[in-house]
Parts: C-alpha cells; sequence; structure tokens
C-alpha cells in the first residue's frame, strides 16, 4: 500500500521581512517628482525653471505624502483596523485626509506653486479651494496605497509566522517519533536480554555489550538530521548481531542473510535520517518465527544509481500467530510510517505483502 502524502506549501516570492512596502512607496515619490520634471507638466505644480527650487519644493511635497502616509501605515491602521474599531479607523482617516489637504494646500500657495492658478485671476480663496479639490483625491490615493500595502505586508508576514510555526511544529514532532523509537527498541532488545539471562546463557554479557553500542549510536548519532548510509547499514548489523544471539551457534550463521548492493562511494555520499529502516528489521523479530529453519528473515537493501534506495525485509511467520501492521504494539511501524511522510512528502512508498507463512516489507525512498 502506499502511504498518502501532503502537498508541499509554494516558496514565498522573496523574504518578507525585506522592507519592500517602503520601496515601493518611495520609488512612487521618485518617479512622480521625475516625471513632473521632465514633462514640465502639471496644474498645480508646474516646475520652476531653477532645478533647486523644484526639487526645494518636492521635498517639502514629498514629506507631507510621507507623513499622510505612514500615519495611517505605522498608527492608524495596526491600531484601530479592527473589527470593533472601523467607526474609529474611518473617522480618524477622514481627519487625516482633511488636514493632509489644507496643508498641502497651504505649502502649494506658499511655494507659490500654483502659478497656472493665478494666470486664472483666482483670489486667494479660491486658489485654496481649488487646491483643495486637487489634493484630497492625491490624500485618498496615498491612503489606499497605505492601507493595501500594509494588508499586503501583514499577510505576507502572518503567513511567514504560519510557515515557520509549521516548520517548529514538523521539527517537534519528528523529535517526538525518534524518543518514542528508543524506549520501543530497548523494551524488545530488553526482553532478548531477560530470556538469556532466564537460561543462563554465555552470550548474555556479549548481549549486554552489544546493546550498549547499539545505544550509544541512538543516544549520539541519531541526533543528526542525516547520517551517511553506510552508519546506518552498520547499525543494522549491529542489531541483526545481537539478534543472532537468540539463535544457536551453528545455526547463526545462515539464518538472516543481508545483502547490501551500493554503487561505488554511495555509503558515504548518500544520507539518509538516522535509524529509518530499523523499525522494518524490528517488525521482523516481533512478528516472524525465530524457529524458521534454514532462514528466519532475509534482508535486502539496494540503492539505485538514481538514488533511490530499496529496502526489503522477508521474515517467516508462525501461521498461528498472524503479522499486522495493525496488531497491538505496532508502534515502530506507525512511527516509520509518520516518519516518512514528513521527511519524504510525495518521494516513497511502505508496502506490506503477508501471506499465514510469509510477512514481507518493502520501503522505497528517494534520497
Amino acid at each position: 500500500m502506499a502511504v498518502a502524502v501532503s502537498p508541499r506549501f509554494p516558496a514565498l516570492p522573496w523574504r518578507v521581512h525585506l522592507p519592500w512596502p517602503h520601496l515601493v512607496w518611495l520609488g512612487l515619490l521618485v518617479y512622480a517628482d521625475a516625471q513632473l520634471w521632465f514633462t514640465r507638466a502639471g496644474l498645480y505644480y508646474t516646475a520652476p525653471q531653477n532645478a533647486t527650487l523644484f526639487w526645494r519644493n518636492a521635498l517639502l511635497a514629498d514629506l507631507l505624502d510621507c507623513a499622510l502616509f505612514y500615519v495611517n501605515y505605522l498608527v492608524l491602521q495596526p491600531k484601530l483596523f479592527k473589527p470593533r474599531r472601523s467607526l474609529a479607523y474611518l473617522g480618524a482617516v477622514v481627519g487625516a485626509l482633511l488636514l493632509f489637504a489644507l496643508a498641502r494646500a497651504g505649502l502649494s500657495v506658499a511655494l507659490q506653486e500654483g502659478v497656472q492658478l493665478s494666470r486664472l485671476q483666482l483670489n486667494l480663496m479660491a486658489q485654496v479651494q481649488l487646491l483643495l479639490t486637487l489634493h484630497l483625491p492625491l490624500g485618498g490615493l496615498i491612503l489606499l496605497l497605505s492601507a493595501g500595502l500594509r494588508l499586503a505586508s501583514d499577510y505576507l508576514h502572518q503567513r511567514e509566522n504560519r510557515r515557520e510555526l509549521e516548520r517548529q511544529h514538523l521539527r517537534t514532532e519528528l523529535s517526538l517519533l525518534k524518543t518514542q523509537l528508543h524506549p520501543h527498541f530497548l523494551f524488545n532488545t530488553l526482553n532478548n536480554i531477560y530470556s538469556l539471562t532466564l537460561q543462563a546463557s554465555p552470550q548474555a554479557p556479549e548481549a549486554v555489550l552489544r546493546l550498549a553500542e547499539l545505544m550509544r549510536y541512538q543516544l549520539y548519532d541519531s541526533t543528526d538530521d542525516l547520517v551517511p548510509l553506510a552508519r546506518e547499514i552498520r547499525h543494522l548489523h549491529g542489531f541483526l548481531a545481537l539478534q543472532l544471539l537468540r539463535l544457536p551457534p551453528d545455526e547463526a550463521d545462515e539464518a538472516l542473510p543481508f545483502t547490501v548492493l551500493l554503487p561505488p562511494g554511495a555509503e558515504y555520499a548518500r544520507r539518509l535520517p538516522p535509524m529509518l529502516l530499523l523499525p522494518l528489521v524490528e517488525n521482523a523479530f516481533k512478528h516472524g518465527d525465530l524457529a524458521a529453519r534454514p532462514v528466519v528473515a532475509r534482508l535486502h537493501l539496494q540503492l539505485q544509481p538514481d538514488g533511490r534506495l530499496l529496502f526489503s525485509v522477508l521474515n517467516y511467520c508462525n501461521p498461528q500467530v498472524p503479522s499486522d501492521l495493525a496488531a497491538p504494539g505496532g508502534m515502530g511501524l506507525a512511527n516509520l510510517q509518520r516518519r516518512l511522510e514528513l521527511l519524504y512528502p510525495g518521494r516513497h512508498s511502505l508496502s506490506v505483502a503477508a501471506t499465514a507463512t510469509e510477512y514481507q516489507v518493502k520501503l522505497e525512498v528517494q534520497l
């Protein structure tokens, strides 16, 4: 059976921590001023022939534009743009817009920007009223731009925060799954050693020593996200050697054939999460029949040149004790399925084939 996978989230087109809203706003200001300078156009902002005067006037006007932009961007929208404060936000925005239009009109008159208005023989009050009709829409556009950039920035920040929370949750879940593997493995192995001590077997001290070596791997090496394939294979050999102590010495050599086929140098070039393969081997001894002869279980590991790792475990069963993934105590394979879903979404398959006398698990992972 193939394990279900979850789709990946698409990557953000840019890093949200960059001050892109401010860069957009600055770019628009520079573009507007440059266009007025090169075209010498504009009813209320006619460029004087003196470049110094023009850029002085443009800077003062831009400061007022920035004041309206950032009053909404930094103060009004973060504090008042909320479901229960919509009327307060609307009133504050209207007030800011009126103040901006009055200030902008006053600046235009003070700097004699309304040259073309003076040619219309308008008095001061008429000039101010006409300027207000021009600056009110301008202020409205600035507020809309400020609100839109703030909403987009907040959305991207929230999206990045959700992605970070998902990454933290993924790391936490993987850590919990790995810690669950440790007591599960220890529980099974201590049962094996306990059976040796009950029989007063001279192999019990060797079993304790091998268990210490395996636990050293799990305590120190399994903290890494990835380990070389050679290290994982060595760990499996150590586990199998520990299980062989449960068999008669004259039969142990042939009881657990383990075939490894790797391209040259791949055992160190390819890496995988630690203890990814161990649950399949554990399951063979948990559900397998140690009395089966001449072979208790067959293990086959192969790495394709394209990085596909194929690992299969075939064990022989007692027909009176059916093997099943859903059997009580099947924590190891259940955790393996979950780890594969988290680590290799869309790049793995785990299949189980069971009969009355055989139980085979096949794992394929694209490293």
